[in-house]
């Protein structure tokens, strides 16, 4: 027994109970044999008749074979008793070949008697049809399929006498060569109507005359093939083997007359001349001539959608109009290429260029007008360009290496006349009306959105630049070469970093002549007795003799009015070219490249981020100095004994301290809001604040340690003694006169800024220092002011009379480790409050 049957017979018998139905499974086993003997017995009796019926057809076709090979034979003895048993068989054909010989020469004497006449009737047939033709391309040439007709017959006549004369005497030859002759003129006009007719083609057909075209195909295609058979006889020797005598000479050809090349030759020649006139008529200025090519891309759309339909596919006459003109484009363009055009016209032609490659992409690749198949172009890939791909990208570089140049200079120039005017400042700066929108917050602390147009301080000619950019990248754009436009704007971005980089110098020079002139520094060390107060030295700056007593028209030659507005000008003028760039130059001219240059783009104006920033942070750094070197003399009393005795300024009609600042910083922004944009005022005026409030407290505290100023007594109560109703004093005043200046939302930055001052009154009279300071420093110093130092906290601790350097120290410690700790576990504010970052003082 089989593994298959044991195996089978296991899966039913596993335990000893299934030993009692051995029977029932007998009979299963005994069914299923049975159905599986009648579905063989079915399968083979089917595949048996099917050998039987294949069998029965193999027969037959054996007895069919043998029939065919017997009736062969029967053809075989028919063809023998045909020549053997004919009498005189050899007679008969010798007698047929001299009668074909007879009507032969019969034939042509009398073909060779008439041919003077019949070549003057077809002369005049075609001198007919040439006259109608060139005054009328609307004439369908009703002779022009006889005319050749009659012509090959005269022209395989003249073939068939020229080789039957090459075996004959000299003389006979010089007859038969008078004969012919009158031939050649007649071959000629025929060629010269043909080229009428070829020339004549493509208007007539848009005139309607389609059978001219179809006639002018038949008359091409029958000769072609007729040169084809010829040829294919002259490779296989057949023409060698005809009897000359007996052959029918009106059939016969003496050699190919290639009048598929004669028709594509004097095409060539009629598009030629077509593109040479275009040249011709504009050869005072051939850069025109790209722009008056219409005619020849109509033309183009014409051949495919029209002419090229009519033509057999094999002839490509589409793709060889195409060549041609694209011959001709090729040729004049690097004419006027190697004849070093400016760059104006480099342009022009790589734009065309762009232009045309486009324009046989889409001839080759859109629906036609009847039908929805899609043209099928196999125009070679680099006759899409008409200077070629390799050329091209010399043409480009070279044409990018000429505008970079001309840029450079333009903006070398720019930066020039930038300098001078800066420099002179002989006029107030232009101004432009700005839209704005500014965010802020209503009475619920909900955000809100307001617009205002406001005229606002510009830079003279402060949009030539961005012109510039605009005008040089559009006509790159035009040209249609993404690497023409990256190439652009990069160049136009390095002369835009240059340029802010030129400002940054120059208004550096300018400040250093101002601080040369008002610099309060210089009078307050001499002045005042805080000697310790600038010790910091200042960058070098120019030094001039007797300045006290110049005059000023002697100081204003020294440093010229106006830098203050120019600084703002100059701000305000970067901030909207900047959001210009980014909001509407980056994306239009994104949108015209490739996706493989569009990160280039983006790299080139993100590249002017950086310089823009930079330089208008040192425009508010500027101007912050400036208005905080008008404070200094104020600031110079904080903390000392008239700052805490504001009466006796009252008593002799004078601003205290406080007025005097809140005066000067409110004539400085509320004249600055007018002409600056908002951006631009709002950053001042948050840096303003903290460079005047960390300069109130450093000044304070170097009046008090090393100045007139006495240390802080916490316990003093009394009028012009209490510390911290002067601080307080002076918060009053600093924020009733401030506020006004901001925006809502910009008010917390006013208040948090004053609250640094605030908390110095706390720090300065608090009854437990070692307990309530750390306390302050952790939930107001750090959640406010993240970067803080702990020089604020030991300043103010050191100027208390109660407390000397250990006692300091040691508090300091404690808030550094506090410090550490809330640094690791919380993260700094997005927008932190910049008023005590890196504080200190001498």
């Amino acid at each position: 027994m089989s593994e298959g049957a044991l195996l089978r017979v296991s899966n039913f018998i596993k335990v000893e109970d299934d030993l009692e139905k051995i029977l029932e499974l007998k009979q299963q086993f005994l069914k299923e044999k049975s159905t599986i003997d009648t579905k063989l017995t079915s399968t083979m009796k089917t595949q048996t008749d099917s050998v039987f019926m294949n069998m029965n057809k193999l027969k037959t076709s054996a007895d069919k074979l043998g029939l065919i090979k017997s009736n062969l034979g029967k053809i075989n003895e028919i063809y023998d008793a045909s020549i053997t048993d004919i009498k005189d068989y050899d007679t008969i054909k010798k007698m047929t070949a001299v009668n074909q010989f007879l009507l032969q020469v019969e034939n042509l004497s009398r073909d060779v008697s008439k041919f003077k006449q019949y070549i003057a009737y077809i002369n005049q047939l075609i001198q007919e049809e040439f006259e109608i033709i060139s005054e009328d391309i609307a004439y369908p040439m009703e002779n022009l399929l006889k005319i050749h007709f009659n012509l090959t017959q005269a022209r395989n006549l003249q073939d068939y006498l020229e080789k039957e004369s090459t075996n004959l005497s000299d003389d006979l030859k010089s007859i038969v060569q008078k004969i012919v002759a009158p031939m050649k003129a007649t071959v000629r006009k025929f060629d010269e109507l043909l080229r009428e007719v070829i020339i004549s083609m493509t208007e007539s057909l848009k005139d309607g005359n389609s059978e001219l075209v179809f006639k002018l195909i038949k008359v091409i295609e029958f000769e072609a093939n007729e040169d084809l058979k010829f040829q294919l006889m002259e490779n296989l020797d057949l023409n060698k083997s005809k009897d000359i005598n007996s052959i029918n000479y009106s059939t016969y050809r003496g050699s190919r007359r290639h009048y598929k090349k004669f028709f594509f030759d004097k095409l060539e020649e009629s598009l030629a001349d077509t593109f040479n006139k275009c040249v011709e008529h504009f050869q005072d200025d051939k850069m025109q001539v790209y722009d008056n090519l219409n005619w020849l891309e109509d033309e183009l759309v014409f051949v495919v959608d029209r002419l090229a339909p009519i033509f057999p596919i094999r002839w490509q006459i589409s793709n060889f109009i195409q060549n041609v003109y694209y011959n001709k484009l090729h040729k004049f363009t690097m004419e006027v290429i190697n004849s070093d055009p400016p760059a104006e016209d480099l342009m022009k032609i790589l734009s065309y260029d762009s232009h045309y490659s486009n324009f046989i992409t889409a001839l080759h690749t859109s629906p036609e007008e009847e039908g929805g198949s899609n043209r099928k172009s196999i125009i070679k890939k680099e006759q899409k360009s008409i200077i070629g791909d390799e050329l091209k990208n010399v043409v480009l570089e070279d044409y990018l290496k000429v505008f970079c140049g001309k840029m450079d200079e333009w903006n070398d120039n720019l930066m020039k006349q930038e300098t001078e005017t800066f420099s002179s400042r002989d006029d107030p700066p232009d101004l432009y009306n700005y839209h704005q929108v500014i965010e802020d917050q209503d009475a619920q602390e909900e955000m809100i959105l307001i617009e205002i147009n406001t005229e606002v301080f510009v830079l003279p000619d402060f949009k030539t630049p961005l012109s510039m950019l605009k005008e040089q990248a559009d006509v790159a754009a035009d040209s249609g070469y993404g690497k023409i436009l990256v190439g652009v704007i990069e160049n136009w971005s390095q002369c835009y970093i240059k340029r802010a980089v030129n400002y940054q110098t120059m208004i550096e020079e300018e400040f250093d002549k101002y601080m040369s002139v008002y610099n309060n520094e210089r009078f307050l060390i001499k002045e005042s007795k805080t000697k310790n107060l600038f010790r910091r030295p200042s960058a070098p700056r120019p030094a001039y003799e007797d300045i006290e007593n110049m005059t000023e028209e002697e100081l204003a030659q020294i440093s010229k009015p106006c830098l203050l507005e120019y600084l703002v000008a100059l701000g305000n003028t970067y901030e909207i070219n900047t959001d210009r760039l980014q909001d509407k130059f980056l994306p239009t001219y994104k949108g015209k490249v490739h996706s493989s240059y569009q990160g280039r783009i983006e790299q080139a104006f993100e590249d002017t981020l950086t310089p823009s920033t930079e330089l208008n942070a040192q425009v508010i750094r500027m101007l912050v100095d400036i208005i905080v070197n008008d404070l200094y003399p104020a600031l110079s009393n904080v903390f000392t004994k008239s700052w805490y005795d504001d009466d006796k300024a009252k008593n002799m009609d004078e601003p205290d301290m406080a007025d005097q600042i809140v005066e000067t910083i409110c004539d400085y922004m509320a004249e600055m809001r007018s002409y600056a944009t908002y951006e631009l005022y709002s950053v001042t005026f948050n840096i303003l604040m903290d460079a005047v409030v960390s300069t109130y407290i450093r000044m304070g505290f170097e009046n008090i340690l090393h100045g007139s100023g006495k240390k802080i007594d916490p316990k003093a109560v009394k009028k012009y003694k209490s510390f911290r109703d002067g601080i307080e004093r002076d918060i009053a005043k600093f924020y009733t006169a401030l506020e006004p200046l901001v925006t809502r939302k910009d008010g917390y930055y006013l208040v948090t800024s004053l609250r640094a001052i605030e908390l110095l009154g706390e720090f300065a009279t608090c009854d437990d220092p070692a307990e309530i300071a750390p306390e302050i420093w952790e939930h107001e110093i750090l959640e406010n002011f993240y970067y803080c130092t702990t020089d604020y906290v030991k300043g103010i601790l050191l100027c208390r009379k109660d407390m000397d350097n250990k006692q300091v120290n040691m508090i300091v410690s404690h808030l550094s480790e506090r410090q550490k700790e809330y640094h690791a576990n919380v993260e700094p504010p997005a927008m932190p409050i910049s008023t005590l970052n890196n504080f200190f003082y001498n």
